[in-house]
């Protein structure tokens, strides 16, 4: 069973027995056929596709640039976005964004749809929302010209936790993983290609915590993983759904994973992938994990699963249920193709 079938039903099956506990298991990555796609973009981070899964958008953070490629014919790949280049501003505030040393640094990407790519950037202590219309292949947008800039505050700590999930409906985004003294969760309304102002309102309040993965269910529902707080030191992480229209927790289970980097949902079936794990664990490995839902002693859990074993995964998109795409690899990164399918 997906996690998806139970959303719904969970909470009350929580409430009814009174508690939910999960199972991992660490199978072999004989179980799933690898292609690699490119393992010349040392500085492959962070992956985005649009629903049609027919482009693969990664950002280079060495070269500040994102690059397109086809995900089932490597050879096919283009700058989609270039580095903004060193400009002096001329009064407006996407040019000063850009200037001298406030140049933005490329965090996370998402796509609205097959031609409007978001991005999340960060230019000294500034963090924003720019949009972008994606051109035809071999033709370069500029990134210092984006279609919209939105900004989501100032912050001096980290960005590299944050998160960016699109909702199915088009009609939302989430930004996660923000920096103190910026809000955990911030929604940003989309209306066609245009997003609005940004707020915390409909999101959870997860006090000091900062969600280390975001996705969105195919019901729309907001899922976030995150530590719980007042839990032990070798505390877990657990995904939590919430209401598209509100605030309101609907599930909340722990998946004995203490690290998930990324998450996603796969379109055609509902599957809920993760990539995750702990160097060297063999009970925990990293790489490629699947999350079911299953019923066991009565109550709600969840079935971790890995499927591949990689190093340090990072990001990962699913195109399908034969495709899902991740980018692996500490100094050098490789981006691979995984058909989870038994051989």
């Amino acid at each position: 069973m997906k996690i998806t079938v139970l959303a719904v039903t969970a909470t009350y099956l929580a409430i009814v027995t009174g508690g939910l506990f999960s199972e991992l298991r660490a199978e072999s990555s004989e179980r799933a056929t690898l292609s690699v796609l490119a393992d010349n973009l040392p500085g492959a981070s962070d992956l985005a596709a649009p629903a049609t899964g027919q482009t693969l958008y990664v950002i280079d953070a060495e070269q500040q640039a994102v690059v397109a490629m086809d995900p089932f014919d490597p050879h096919k790949r283009w700058t989609a976005i270039a580095s903004a280049e060193r400009k002096e501003p001329d009064g407006g505030p996407d040019e000063a964004f850009v200037a001298g040393k406030n140049r933005p640094t490329l965090i996370a990407v998402a796509c609205i749809d097959s031609s409007t790519l978001v991005a999340v950037c960060q230019a000294g202590t500034l963090l924003s929302l720019q949009s972008y219309r994606l051109n035809p292949p071999g033709v370069t947008a500029d990134l210092s010209a984006p279609l919209q800039s939105v900004s989501l505050g100032t912050a001096d700590g980290s960005a590299a936790a944050v998160g960016m999930a699109v909702s199915h409906s088009r009609n939302w985004l989430v930004v996660t993983g923000l920096p103190a003294p910026l809000a955990a969760v911030i929604r940003v309304p989309i209306a066609g290609v245009r997003m609005g102002a940004t707020t915390t309102r409909n999101v959870p309040a997860l006090e000091t915590l900062r969600p280390t993965a975001v996705a969105v269910s195919p019901f729309d529902e907001l899922v976030l993983f995150a530590t719980r707080p007042k839990e032990p030191s070798d505390r877990t992480i657990f995904v939590s759904y919430y209401s598209p229209l509100s605030p309101q927790q609907l599930l909340s289970i722990d998946t004995r994973l203490k690290t998930i980097h990324d998450a996603a949902f796969c379109r055609a079936d509902g599957t809920l992938w993760v990539v995750a794990g702990e160097p060297g664990s063999k009970t925990s490995p990293e790489g490629l994990w699947r999350l079911d839902a299953t019923i066991e002693n009565s109550r709600q859990a969840i079935q971790a699963t890995c499927i591949a074993k990689l190093v340090a995964p990072r990001s990962l998109v699913c195109l399908s249920e034969r495709a899902i795409i991740v980018t692996h690899g500490d100094a050098r990164r490789t981006i691979v193709r995984v058909d989870p399918s038994k051989p």
